[in-house]
């Protein structure tokens, strides 16, 4: 076994690290069970490995003198996030979350509106840099009013069937 050193500030950082890994492991698996954590857990090899680092690292929080991030939990289980720690690791997240919505959302709008005015397969033969280079323009109005107002000035029309969002080209 190696070992490796860490300032009070390193450790911090490390533990946001990974509860925001943890978390984003977790939501790729879109199609799991929300009741059924425990079993999604072993299911995955990369969310296993990651709960079972997280824990490990929880476990070492006493010697880093952390109260702030981390606290025993009260039937003496064992050690969880403080709830400081939890609702800024949501802001984090939520953010995260709506930012890559908003670059998704935009650029598929975008490259909408460019097969509008050009045509459905005027993307077809350009080299995929060229083709988001073009692009761009047109999803840069659409990122900014994201960033604006929100996703609240975004309408879906009736007539048109909804879709999710990908980032497939088609």
């Amino acid at each position: 076994m190696q070992k490796i050193e860490f300032t009070n500030n390193q450790y911090r950082m490390l533990m946001q690290l990974v509860a925001l890994g943890v978390e984003l492991i977790d939501n790729a698996a879109l199609g799991n069970d929300e009741d059924d954590k425990e079993n999604e857990a072993a299911e995955d090899p990369l969310l296993s490995a990651a709960v079972d680092l997280e824990g490990y690292l929880l476990s070492h929080a006493k010697r880093f003198g952390i109260k702030d991030i981390v606290q025993p939990e009260p039937d003496g289980s064992g050690d969880n996030y403080s709830e400081e720690f939890l609702e800024d690791h949501q802001t984090i997240s939520q953010n995260a979350y709506l930012n890559k919505a908003a670059e998704i959302a935009s650029f598929q709008l975008g490259m909408r509106d460019y097969k509008e005015k050009y045509g459905v397969d005027s993307l077809d033969n350009m080299p995929p840099q060229e083709g988001v280079d073009k692009i761009m323009s047109f999803s840069m109005k659409y990122l900014n009013e994201i960033f604006e107002n929100g996703f609240g000035n975004f309408h879906l029309k009736s007539e048109s069937p909804a879709r999710i969002i990908s980032l497939s080209s088609e």
